[in-house]
């Protein structure tokens, strides 16, 4: 899946610093062993504030978040297997902290990491860009100390889908210990020139791509207890050439950073979600009208092709189709899928009597303190692709912003809609997308 937002590296630009960093050991007072042992689960995020250049000439501010969730799968000789997801968040032209974020794309992905930091992928959808870094150095080393190590990057300037594979020759410096908020870490530099000529070319890179040049300059804090990477800044400056004389130019900094996921207690969690569940029931309201008639997406006078419905992920049990929602068990956390909340024709409007419902998943997500929600907008497949698209990102945007009046905070919410690609039933009949059309919030492990 190709986003539409315009953007090009690095995405997770160290993500390979988290999953393969070293744990650091002291040998003597004044030399530290680097070594990498691997990691258990991260969420990382990063923040984006680059000056864009097209064509030498000034676009505007670029700020942009991009996050991802990946765990330990398995193990082998050849090293540690993770796997999980990037969320790739759109554009925008505002400050995204304190917002809900739009997601363009959500990319699955799966690799190993050797001993040596070395990248063997399972599953490569271009996630992450940047590939064998850090690598670090048989020896110990001390304050001052340099190496040098060969990497490369996954590029895309034109965010076209035309990728390029550029090496990279990274310098990195050993700084030493200091203390950043609260905690030990030791501070290690980093730098790279991009360089990028027909020479270095392979024949399945962007051949539109003449060159490139440019800089950037890492400071990267390593917790002294874990090796985990606390904080990595990269501050760069790089411009692409094309063969019919165009260039793209991106200049300022990125900041990437670990996110201790919340813990979701599920043998606690469940039973109070049945009791917020039997709660709601009572107060339930239904003016007896089909779905047909609230959600506006009638099935045309011939119906389209039927896709096959997506495997249907079991709910919990003791849950019941007169529920606000029902609880499935996902490999990225609880999910509540919402199959009936009714919405006037054709909008994002929530009518009045489904108030309850809201409340009820209110209340539900307020027992995960500081969690981070997944909110994915679905609609029956009725021959309207980019309206149903449209309108399933509209819905998924609405009931984040019925969540928030809510008391919950709107940065903790992701948002997306997949229309009506994603069915779970036969869209042929009035019951199958009445299934079709819900919203479905994943608290997030």
């Amino acid at each position: 899946m190709r986003h539409k937002s315009k953007w090009y590296t690095p995405f997770i630009f160290v993500f390979t610093l988290f999953m393969a960093l070293p744990v650091i050991s002291e040998t003597a007072s004044t030399e530290t062993t680097l070594r990498y042992r691997g990691g258990n689960t991260y969420y990382l995020v990063e923040r984006s504030n680059w000056s864009k250049y097209i064509d030498g000439k000034y676009i505007g501010l670029t700020h942009r978040e991009n996050r991802a969730s990946l765990t330990v799968s398995g193990s082998a000789a050849e090293g540690i297997r993770f796997s999980g997801v990037f969320y790739v968040l759109e554009e925008t032209l505002r400050d995204m902290t304190h917002s809900s974020r739009g997601i363009d794309a959500i990319v699955e992905t799966s690799f190993i990491i050797s001993q040596s930091g070395e990248m063997v992928f399972k599953v490569d959808n271009g996630y992450p860009e940047l590939r064998s870094f850090p690598v670090y150095p048989d020896t110990p080393v001390k304050s001052g100390d340099k190496w040098q190590a060969a990497g490369f990057r996954i590029i895309d300037p034109k965010n076209d889908g035309k990728k390029t594979k550029l090496p990279i020759q990274v310098e990195y410096q050993f700084i030493g210990e200091e203390i950043y908020k609260d905690q030990s870490v030791y501070r290690i530099k980093a730098r790279y020139a991009t360089r990028l000529n027909k020479y270095l070319m392979n024949k399945n890179d962007d051949s539109e791509l003449q060159n490139a040049t440019g800089t950037h300059d890492l400071d990267i804090l390593v917790s002294a207890d874990s090796g985990a990477a606390v904080l990595i800044l990269d501050r760069l400056d790089e411009t692409f050439f094309y063969t019919n004389g165009g260039s793209v130019r991106f200049k300022g900094s990125t900041a990437l950073f670990t996110e201790a996921p919340v813990p979701v207690q599920h043998e606690k969690l469940i039973p109070e979600i049945d009791s917020i569940v039997a709660k709601a029931e009572t107060h339930k309201t239904d003016s007896g009208a089909t779905a047909d008639d609230y959600f506006g997406e009638r099935a045309p006078p011939v119906s389209p092709p039927v896709s096959p419905p997506l495997p249907v992920v079991p709910p919990v049990p003791g849950k019941t189709k007169d529920a606000p929602f029902t609880v499935e068990q996902t490999p990225q956390g609880i999910r509540l899928s919402i199959r009936d909340i009714r919405f006037l024709p054709d909008s994002d409007i929530i009518l009045d009597n489904e108030k309850w419902r809201l409340d009820s998943i209110a209340e539900t997500l307020r027992l995960v303190k500081g969690g981070r929600f997944l909110v994915e907008g679905h609609t029956a497949s009725v021959g309207k692709t980019a309206g149903e698209k449209e309108l399933s990102v509209k819905r998924a945007q609405k009931i984040v912003d019925e969540l928030t009046k809510r008391g919950l905070l709107s940065e903790q919410f992701m948002f997306t809609g997949w229309g009506g690609t994603h069915p779970v039933a036969d869209n042929s009949t009035s019951e199958g997308r009445a299934q079709n059309r819900r919203v479905e919030i994943t608290i997030l492990e």
